[in-house]
């Protein structure tokens, strides 16, 4: 078999045929067409003809197998993700077709480009947001040259201690719909309420992690389904009035149970009834899920109400890092809130007494 034949004897998919005033070729890759004259517009020249079309056919295998994507398929990527340039991409997308790679298009590629774009009457700042800043954005994303955006979803919602009183009373007597008769979800809340623990770190917790004489529990470090890290390992102390709430704790085993009396295994994927029955206890207590932000009140949301707390009572801002379990100032910093100079007073009026 010849080198421009195909396995059948006939000539290769990409061989060029005379077409009028040049040699041309017409083939598809992937169910890409390519079709157009090699440019050589000598009828003796074959060869050469065979050359150029043979080199188009391997760029185009080379440019279907890359991994890289399509200027075209890059720009689509580009507006799902931000909604930005889809009016401007469109000329440049016609432009570049449907075969070119985001990393064939070079620095002269993107001149020439702008040129053929611009229209005759645009100034040099039109040039540039007609053309090149569409077309910069969307190979930038492409190629992982844009940074990433990162929107700072800390959540700012807590709960004042005014606030807390009525979702406390309302776990001491719960609605109908909410069938727990031995408190379980009382002592959930005033366990996070008092320690910062979160949620996932509370079911872990075991009878013998509790110090009742000391008001100390410890938190472990290596429960599987926990999602702790290195750092978090620490020793809680709660104030007396946490104490109060969750009055008698099982005495082995995990210590704190779904209201059915069942282990809460703490994997991200069980534990929502408890959830959802937190969400009937605040509807009961009259706090809405939403508030004037659009932030909702959820189970962790308790974590940053008692660091906020702590932190205005006892104000170390050392102690807060080592009872939080955080591995910084700066983490700290996203959970506690700026209190009121008299939440201090707020608190102890409700019998709240955070310790160094």
């Amino acid at each position: 078999m010849g080198k421009y034949e195909n396995i059948n004897g006939s000539p290769a998919c990409w061989h060029p045929f005379w077409k009028e005033t040049s040699w041309c070729y017409d083939f598809y890759v992937e169910g890409h067409r390519y079709r157009r004259s090699t440019g050589v517009c000598d009828p003796s020249k074959i060869k050469i003809a065979k050359l150029v079309a043979e080199g188009v056919y391997d760029a185009a295998w080379e440019r279907a197998l890359s991994p890289r994507p399509t200027f075209r398929e890059a720009a689509q990527l580009y507006v799902a993700e931000f909604g930005a340039h889809e009016e401007e991409l469109r000329p440049i997308v016609a432009y570049f077709g449907d075969n070119l790679r985001v990393d064939e298009i070079d620095p002269f590629l993107i001149k020439q480009c702008k040129v053929a774009l611009s229209k005759p009457h645009w100034k040099a700042g039109t040039k540039r947001r007609q053309v090149s800043v569409p077309l910069k954005a969307v190979l930038n994303n492409a190629l992982g040259l844009r940074p990433e955006v990162h929107e700072d979803d800390v959540r700012k919602r807590i709960l004042t201690p005014e606030e807390a009183e009525r979702l406390i009373r309302a776990a001491v007597s719960p609605p109908e719909t909410v069938r727990d008769p031995h408190r379980r979800l009382l002592k959930m809340i005033a366990f996070l309420l008092g320690s910062g623990a979160t949620p996932g770190e509370m079911f872990c917790v075991r009878a013998e992690d509790v110090n009742r004489q000391t008001g100390e529990v410890w938190i472990r470090g290596d429960e599987v389904g926990a999602g702790k890290t290195a750092y978090r390992p620490r020793m809680l102390l709660l104030p007396e009035k946490a104490w109060d709430l969750m009055g008698d704790l099982p005495s082995t085993g995990r210590v704190f149970l779904s209201t059915s009396g069942k282990e809460v295994i703490p994997d991200g994927r069980r534990g929502s009834t408890v959830i959802r029955q937190f969400h009937k206890l605040r509807e009961a207590a009259g706090l809405p899920e939403v508030d004037a932000n659009g932030e909702k009140l959820v189970f962790y949301s308790l974590r940053h109400v008692w660091a906020t707390w702590f932190s205005a009572m006892v104000g170390d801002q050392d102690r807060l890092i080592d009872r939080g379990g955080w591995s910084d100032a700066e983490m700290a910093r996203r959970y506690r809130k700026y209190p009121t100079a008299d939440l201090g007073d707020r608190l102890r009026a409700h019998g709240w007494e955070f310790k160094p």
